[in-house]
């Protein structure tokens, strides 16, 4: 499997319907330009493609061609959002997506911040990292522009705490909790 359908409440699950169903239309490849990622695995064919709103997630569990295929909804906390995309998928395949519901996209705020974590990452893992330093980070990725201060003054700063807080959220992402982003904004919601 690519990824898995169970934490990612956008992928669009399609497998051989029902006996007795009506036949629906064959489902047509996306044309190349659009596919952004297509694989065979053992569990099915996997694709993502892009229209100009959102990206669409697939698992085509079958390759038989002229079946008829269903659409399969996992009844779990990710059911409105799973609903959402089947019917921006169904939409985009009568050529009319729509807007991406909320929790398809980042905010250009969230996608600023996710690609600063990623850079945090990259110099911390990176060539050279064992002597990466957070006011390294400071300097080369979140301050990039500013002269940030050495000593007593860096350690009382409010951009060193800021600084310490984007590693600790970055290595926690890539520790797991990029699972919550896959899920959408139900999996980011606090459990009581």
């Amino acid at each position: 499997m690519l990824w898995s359908a169970a934490i990612c409440g956008y992928t669009n699950i399609l497998d051989v319907a029902p006996p007795g169903c009506p036949a629906a239309e064959a489902f047509a490849i996306p044309p190349s330009h659009l596919v952004v990622v297509d694989r065979r695995l053992e569990d099915g064919r996997h694709f993502v493609f892009a229209d100009d709103r959102a990206w669409h997630r697939l698992w085509l569990r079958t390759d038989e061609p002229g079946v008829p295929l269903a659409n399969l909804i996992l009844r779990d906390s990710l059911v409105g959002l799973r609903h959402e995309a089947a019917a921006r998928f169904d939409r985009w395949l009568g050529d009319a997506p729509g807007p991406a519901p909320p929790g398809f996209l980042p905010t250009a705020y969230q996608a600023r911040r996710l690609g600063m974590m990623l850079s945090i990452l990259d110099l911390l893992q990176g060539p050279g990292a064992p002597g990466v330093t957070s006011h390294d980070v400071a300097r080369f990725i979140i301050y990039p522009r500013l002269s940030v201060g050495r000593g007593a003054e860096w350690k009382s700063s409010s951009e060193r705490r800021r600084t310490q807080r984007l590693i600790e959220e970055a290595r926690a992402l890539m520790q797991g909790g990029y699972r919550a982003l896959l899920a959408g904004p139900v999996g980011r919601q606090k459990l009581p």
